[in-house]
């Protein structure tokens, strides 16, 4: 998609928009395939962030040039892609709850506890693989700034 300000505008658009949700958002084989795909091609994890994963860290940091310590710090949650606007994170809630392949769709959790799982996992959305993405992970395409928590 060629950089243009109505490109952006549309961006901020839908991530204003509370009627307005990703689609991978609302739909789990999407987002499945979009995650994969940042995990295959950008380098997304490590798979279990509560783990040492040494190996993941040493590539990142090699890669960044900086030392494990500095790379460990350069996360989803503070990635200038990871959006926690108030509205994508209903989105993400909502969408967690739906029952897929349904014609309507259909609340399969409560939406406390769909709100429980975005919370305990820090998700947000990642704009630039379009995937509900966890903030103590991160990838290849790291950028300083985040989280954007309004647009």
């Amino acid at each position: 998609m060629p950089k243009t300000s109505a490109v952006g505008e549309a961006l901020r658009r839908a991530y204003k928009s509370p009627k307005v949700c990703p689609p991978s958002t609302k739909d789990v084989s999407l987002n499945l395939k979009n995650r994969n795909h940042a995990i295959k091609e950008y380098g997304y994890g490590p798979l279990n962030p509560l783990e040492p994963s040494t190996d993941f860290w040493k590539r990142k940091a090699e890669m960044w040039d900086t030392n494990v310590v500095n790379a460990k710090t350069s996360r989803c949650d503070n990635c200038a892609a990871f959006i926690q606007t108030k509205q994508i994170m209903e989105c993400v809630a909502t969408g967690i709850g739906l029952e897929p392949d349904e014609p309507k769709p259909v609340q399969r959790l409560e939406m406390a506890h769909a709100a429980a799982t975005v919370e305990a996992a820090n998700l947000g959305y990642c704009q630039l693989f379009h995937f509900k993405c966890a903030g103590d992970r991160t990838c290849d395409a790291w950028l300083m700034g985040g989280p954007i928590t309004n647009l």
